[in-house]
């Protein structure tokens, strides 16, 4: 406070010496440069912060999309096993009805076949009584 009153005084009364010029250039020019150097380190500073921040949004936002993508692979999944379960129930199904559509149709080829049996048989002995009734 006291040099800066001097120079203002001195300065009035127009005795500034070309020295004390360059000294409050160089003192200034040390401010300056401390100003300077603590203005780029919160720069730096912030840009980090920054650059942080917005590191951490993307990997919460990849992560967000990651389980989106995850929970809509499992629903598609189970999608997928509902169908085929249905799709192998049906088959079964099919397949039941098949095999007693078989069972029932070759129990009736056999009854058929009997019967078919019989009335060759009742043919003959009719075919022997009209050859007997013949002779």
């Amino acid at each position: 406070q006291e040099i800066a009153e001097d120079l203002s005084y001195r300065y009035y009364k127009n005795e500034l010496t070309h020295k004390d010029i360059e000294y409050l250039k160089e003192n200034f020019d040390i401010k300056l440069e401390k100003v300077e150097v603590g203005l780029k380190a919160d720069i730096k500073a912030s840009h980090s912060d920054l650059d942080n921040k917005i590191d951490n949004i993307e990997n919460n936002l990849n992560n967000k999309i990651d389980n989106n993508f995850n929970e809509l692979d499992n629903k598609i999944d189970n999608v997928e096993n509902n169908l085929n379960n249905k799709i192998d129930n049906k088959f079964t199904e099919l397949d039941n009805k098949i095999d007693k559509i078989e069972t029932s149709l070759k129990s009736d080829i056999a009854s058929v076949s009997n019967e078919v049996a019989l009335v060759r048989k009742d043919m003959e002995i009719n075919k022997m009584e009209l050859n007997s009734q013949l002779v």
